[in-house]
């Protein structure tokens, strides 16, 4: 019996080409877009389950008095969690603000520096912890010397090539490490490391010893592992008291308030879009995957509904098959059997389709979403299973309705062909039509919201000159303790127009500060750059009080030496917001005097300027108190440098040659501002352009859908169609008869889709502090996508139909 269904199915299908080409084409893509999308997701979701224990392990996080969270607690809070909580097994830290390091191979012929900038300082426990998979060495072993570092299994064959590594010695920064082990990149994890070195080697060992403030750079990554079903709740409070027990009076003393946390590991890499720190560049966005997913569930049931009303459309043709099977005795049930059997090879054609499509667009999709998946990677070995049960629940579902509704046909009024649509059966597929186009307006209307948005974002000046900014990085003790003549040499060349030296183009820490006359009570987190007298005028910020910073000079050699005590220096310029949250007019704040708590000491700095306020950061952030203070040039580790646009090359040219001369042993790298400020927006225009791809998919399906129910009122009414062309009605008076009618439902799905997609658009515009507003002409473009590709889809089909011979039609009449 089955046989016989497949064999008639393969006929049916074989049959009626153009329709099966329609139908598999719409589902392939559907299914496409869904397999493309499992990619992404199983990539994102197997971060960190690599490691052994990895449902024990969490990562301590912080909450601060103003609100302000972080997923890092000061270096000595890992101190005594194991033996004072018993539910600590082990505990580790990783220190990420070693900042980007010169790294070069000793021993070497004629040794090439690299500049690495993934690299972290760590307990030597840290392997114990975080299983890495070792290709060469021994974790357990790994970091018990001092100067020891790990490698991973890229940068070893990049340093290397071939060589066995094991025992060479690297100079990184201005130690000697001996290379103990290489790790594997054998599955994903948060880190993303291309090297760890052990904190119990020279200068980390020196700086960590001076670091004891439990509340001050508060920078350290901490790890734990638990007990095996800890009680998570029980523990954050134990925690929190631990917190208290030890830095209570600290946390006094600075009038602060911190409380305690744990972030499960698995969660850090698309749970963390609330924390800015030093690993966030590297993390995803649970919502950005939901946001994937929801769209490709909509475009696959686009598919679903799009086949439905295909195989409805075709219904009249197959109706006599229908009534003569009913006739010779055929039960519903087998007429439904063979309808949702032919719909299930449709599916798996579909299926061979899809994997067709998305192994042509894979490297699109990993270019929009910025990865490099595989269909052969380790995580995605239960694809094929997936997407086999997509595929077969995705062809009973979309068959359902067509197996039911063309058994229920009466033999009788078929073979007299009197067969006629009730009007509920019309109304269904009507409203399969409208389901269509709500989705699809709804993401038109997003995507036009979207693309505003952006557009808003990448062009609102940002209140600070980024173009033809040249940026210097300052890697490696040479380089910087070199910035202050490089600078020189640079201003002196005409084809720079200004020069400076800071701490980062823009921020580069923060500071608590509290104005002079009030208390550390009323402390305020301010950000801060750390530059040089020439940051103002390069930059062009605007002053609207008091002067630029004086120019002042430092004696300080040594950068082992107390920053604040040594290397700052006693001006400082606030922006508006600054200055208002430190309670000061923004306009009368100069000469007024701020001040800060540091190591037991309290140091006061002079107000001399208040500059306009200026995005710092994206505008995914509000402006915040942000201030500007002069520092010592060896602590610079950049040089922004405003170049004529005429001479680019020129200059750059030259940087390169004064560069060589100065710091022979440091490579040379250098950016451009806007380059590095456009980049925090790539996410934004991934979403944007995803949108935009899958927008077009959507209008796409939906006219292959309306295509379909065109098809089954043409076939309905081309005796009609005849009469009216006998009595002189023209091709266009057809066309209109056709679109009056398809008009309303369009009009029907916009009132519903409208109002959903302004409420769904209105919610994700407010996670946005500067943001535009819904305007009337984004409900407009999307009202006409839909009226004009409706009336496209119409006149394909009923044009034809108009200008067919009215003979064929009426010759039995």
């Amino acid at each position: 019996m089955f046989k016989t269904y497949f064999t008639l199915a393969f006929r049916n299908i074989w049959k009626r080409k153009a329709t099966s080409a329609i139908n598999i084409v719409g589902l392939g893509v559907g299914l496409a877009c869904c397999a493309l999308v499992f990619l992404y997701f199983q990539h994102e979701l197997s971060f960190d389950k690599g490691f052994n224990n990895a449902d024990d392990i969490y990562r301590v996080t912080s909450t601060f008095k103003d609100g302000g969270q972080a997923p890092t607690v000061g270096l000595p809070y890992a101190k005594y969690l194991k033996s004072e909580i018993p539910e600590v097994i082990d505990v580790a830290r990783m220190d990420p603000t070693m900042g980007s390091v010169i790294m070069e191979v000793q021993g070497a012929e004629n040794p090439i520096p690299y500049v690495q900038d993934s690299g972290y300082w760590v307990d030597p426990n840290f392997f114990d912890l975080l299983s890495f998979h070792f290709l060469y060495g021994n974790s357990k072993t790994a970091f018990a010397a001092p100067n020891t570092i790990v490698l991973s299994q890229s940068l070893a064959t990049k340093l290397f090539k071939n060589v066995y590594p094991i025992g060479k010695t690297l100079k990184v920064g201005t130690v000697i490490y001996t290379i103990s082990g290489v790790f594997k990149e054998d599955f994903l994890n948060h880190i993303q490391a291309d090297f760890f070195a052990s904190n119990n080697s020279d200068v980390v060992r020196q700086l960590m010893g001076n670091n004891n403030s439990w509340v001050v750079n508060d920078n350290f990554y901490t790890y734990v592992r638990l007990k095996h079903n800890a009680n998570i709740p029980h523990v954050v409070a134990e925690l929190n008291a631990y917190l208290q027990r030890h830095a209570g009076d600290e946390l006094k003393s600075h009038s602060d308030h911190i409380t305690n946390s744990l972030q499960p590991l698995k969660e850090i890499h698309l749970n963390s879009a609330e924390f800015v720190d030093y690993l966030a560049y590297k993390q995803g966005n649970i919502k950005y995957l939901y946001v994937l997913a929801s769209i490709a569930l909509v475009i696959l049931l686009l598919a679903c509904i799009n086949y439905m009303n295909l195989s409805t459309a075709q219904a009249l043709s197959r109706a006599r098959e229908v009534g003569v099977r009913r006739v010779l005795g055929a039960e519903k049930r087998v007429i439904r059997y063979q309808f949702l059997i032919e719909t299930t090879m449709i599916g798996f054609c579909a299926l061979i389709a899809s994997a067709i499509l998305a192994f042509l667009f894979l490297p699109v999709f990993n270019q929009l979403t910025g990865q490099t998946l595989s269909f052969f990677a380790p995580e995605n070995v239960s694809l094929i299973f997936w997407m086999m049960l997509v595929t077969i629940i995705t062809g009973l579902l979309a068959g359902v309705y067509p197996a039911f509704n063309l058994s229920a046909f009466n033999p009788i009024q078929v073979l007299k062909g009197k067969i006629t649509d009730s009007p509920g059966k019309l109304n269904i597929r009507k409203l399969l039509i409208v389901s269509q186009f709500v989705l699809s307006t709804c993401l038109i209307f997003a995507t036009v919201v979207i693309w505003d948005q952006l557009h808003f974002m990448l062009n609102t000046k940002p209140g600070f000159d980024q173009d033809q900014q040249l940026v210097l990085n300052l890697t490696g003790d040479q380089a910087q303790r070199n910035s202050a003549v490089l600078s020189r040499l640079l201003a002196a060349n005409t084809n720079f127009k200004s020069v400076t030296a800071a701490t980062a183009p823009l921020v580069s820490g923060d500071m608590n500060l509290y104005a002079s006359k009030k208390t550390i009570a009323d402390k305020q987190i301010v950000f801060f750059d750390y530059t040089d007298a020439n940051y103002l005028k390069t930059m062009g910020l605007q002053l609207i009080a008091g002067r630029n910073l004086d120019q002042e000079s430092f004696t300080n050699t040594n950068t082992q030496e107390d920053m604040e005590l040594h290397d700052f220096g006693k001006q400082v310029i606030l922006n508006e917001e600054a200055a208002k949250q430190l309670g000061f007019d923004p306009y009368k704040a100069v000469g007024n005097y701020v001040s800060h708590l540091h190591d037991g000491i309290v140091y006061n700095y002079q107000v001399v300027g208040v500059v306009k306020n200026y995005h710092y950061f994206t505008m995914h952030a509000a402006i915040g108190p942000c201030a500007i203070m002069n520092v010592n040039p060896i602590r610079c580790t950049t040089i922004i440098a405003k170049v004529d646009g005429k001479h680019a090359e020129a200059a750059i040219r030259y940087a390169s040659e004064q560069w060589k001369k100065l710091n022979p042993d440091t490579p040379f790298a250098y950016g451009f501002l806007d380059d590095i400020f456009q980049a925090d927006y790539t996410q934004d225009r991934r979403q944007q352009q995803m949108m935009g791809i899958f927008s077009a998919l959507a209008i796409f399906i939906s006219c292959l859908g309306l295509l379909g129910l065109i098809t089954y009122s043409v076939t309905q009414k081309m005796r009609e169609i005849a009469v009216r062309k006998v009595i002189g009605a023209s091709v266009q008076n057809i066309v209109m008869l056709f679109y009056r009618q398809y008009f309303r439902l369009i009009i029907i799905a916009n009132v519903i889709a409208l109002p959903l997609a302004w409420y769904f658009m209105h919610g994700w515009l407010a996670d946005f502090p500067y943001r535009i507003s819904i305007s009337w002409w984004m409900f407009l473009i999307s009202v006409l996508s839909g009226i004009v590709v409706t009336f496209c889809t119409i006149a394909f089909k009923t044009i034809k139909a108009a200008n067919s011979n009215p003979v064929d039609s009426l010759r039995a009449e």
